[in-house]
């Protein structure tokens, strides 16, 4: 019940996004709303929560990007597979901490996509614009990631722990 409810979250979220990022120029200020999603659901749901959310997600990502294809879907099952290696070494014990793994998720997610654009066509045109892009993404996204942590705690809280 809870992957549900945190799957339709980060597609109401990317579709927000989405509709917001048309209308209002976004370049240095864009978060990525996906990864806290699957971070949160990996981290605390589990890694099989986490790869279905990450399915889910990546799939609406690459339906709504010009990236090219596949390419969405690799990076974050990447990110995922970390995630899930880390699950048990990472201690997050606050929306800071998780801001902190959000922020670090979309670095190591804009160098994967460099590389895996690096590696499978050759060229480095868009590099400068991923490496320029990737800390104010990243420092956005944590900031982000902390209001979204609030959010999910408080939804557990009121409507999905009850007994």
């Amino acid at each position: 019940m809870k992957t549900f409810v945190y799957i339709m979250l980060g597609l109401l979220l990317m579709i927000l996004e989405t509709a917001i990022s048309q209308r209002v120029s976004l370049d240095v200020l864009k978060p990525e709303l996906g990864m806290p999603i699957i971070l949160y659901a990996t981290f605390f749901l589990g890694a099989r929560s986490g790869l279905v959310t990450t399915l889910c997600i990546s799939f609406v990502q690459e339906g709504l990007s010009s990236a090219p294809n596949g390419s969405l879907l690799f990076v974050n099952i990447s990110v995922f597979l970390i995630a899930a290696a880390m699950r048990n070494k990472i201690f997050i014990d606050s929306k800071y901490s998780f801001a902190y793994v959000c922020s670090s998720a979309v670095i190591v997610q804009s160098l994967l996509f460099l590389a895996l654009s690096i590696l499978a066509r050759g060229e480095t045109r868009g590099a400068f614009n991923i490496i320029f892009y990737a800390l104010p993404n990243a420092i956005v996204t944590g900031f982000v990631s902390i209001l979204l942590f609030t959010f999910i705690e408080f939804m557990n809280e009121s409507f999905l722990e009850r007994k």
